[in-house]
């Protein structure tokens, strides 16, 4: 089964992969923003976080006696990089959680690849990442201005302040990562930093977030049912094992037939697939908005574009 999965993925165009799994991260996280109706989303991402760091851990088994005394030789430097790779996906996911609660999904996801997009000006030394972040700048503030001046601007605001720190967090990933990633076994360390970053999260979330599945809010609906909590239980492994785990395991395969660079730009469309997606939610953008999600989109495709790194194992 395994091998058959792995052969589809080999044969596949690329692209394709990439956005059916976009299609597949945002239906599941339509999904989890449906369920903040009976979970808060600072609630909801601790037990997306955690089934994540749960399946990482049971598909690679760092306490396997090979891999326990490699990680024990390991500097306090290379320790350092692990723990700041799980503290910036826990505060990536957290805040996007926080911000998709307060704006629709397609604008989010659109103002959070300002993260990737300030790490290339930050590496690059071309013309392209400057005119990227310049045109990415100009669609958030498009995207901040009309929303802001809407109905919901106060919610907005709180999302808009989210995202950015979110997005700034998947900067810190990607750099943190890529250090990872360049001393191998980079998988085993990402397992590890999940399960810090989501101990992390556990001292600030973990006791309200069990207290509120087991006694949920009383705005909350099916829930409330007799055995609610543990349906929602079962939705929120779902929303993780699509969202989360799925998607990265899938890269690992896709990533070995694309340069990084390649894979950014495929990533453009998911601006677009959100919107798509947050549609069926009645999340109907405006003009000025499609404009601001176009701008980061062209801003994402000019930044990544002309980079010649070649594809991993190449």
């Amino acid at each position: 089964m395994k091998s058959a999965v792995v052969g589809l993925l080999n044969r596949l165009p690329v692209v394709v992969i990439v956005m059916c799994e976009a299609v597949v991260i945002y239906s599941a996280t339509a999904v989890a923003k449906v369920a903040f109706i009976q979970l808060d989303p600072l609630y909801a991402v601790w037990y997306r976080v955690g089934f994540m760091a749960v399946l990482m851990l049971l598909w690679r088994r760092p306490w396997r006696r090979a891999k326990r005394s490699r990680l024990m030789r390991r500097s306090m430097g290379a320790w350092a990089w692990v723990l700041l790779l799980g503290a910036a996906l826990v505060l990536m996911n957290t805040m996007f959680y926080v911000a998709i609660g307060n704006m629709d999904m397609g604008i989010a996801v659109s103002i959070e690849f300002i993260g990737p997009l300030a790490v290339a000006v930050i590496t690059g030394h071309s013309w392209r990442e400057r005119l990227g972040i310049a045109i990415a700048a100009a669609g958030v503030v498009l995207l901040a201005g009309v929303s802001l001046n809407g109905p919901g601007g106060a919610r907005f605001l709180i999302g808009l302040i989210a995202i950015l720190v979110g997005g700034s967090m998947w900067g810190v990933y990607i750099i943190a990562g890529r250090h990872i990633a360049s001393g191998g076994n980079s998988l085993d360390d990402l397992c590890v930093a999940v399960a810090f970053g989501w101990l992390l999260q556990s001292l600030f979330l973990g006791v309200p977030a069990i207290r509120h599945l087991m006694h949920p809010k009383a705005s909350a609906t099916w829930a409330l049912e007799p055995g609610g909590p543990w349906k929602l239980l079962g939705l929120l492994f779902l929303v993780s094992l699509l969202a989360s785990f799925l998607p990265y395991v899938i890269e690992q395969v896709t990533l070995r037939r694309a340069s990084p660079a390649a894979f950014s730009v495929m990533q453009s469309m998911n601006p677009a697939v959100a919107i798509a997606v947050g549609l069926v939610l009645g999340e109907v953008p405006g003009l000025g908005e499609m404009v601001g999600v176009a701008l980061v989109i062209v801003a994402v495709i000019v930044t990544f574009s002309g980079v010649k790194d070649p594809a991993p194992g190449a």
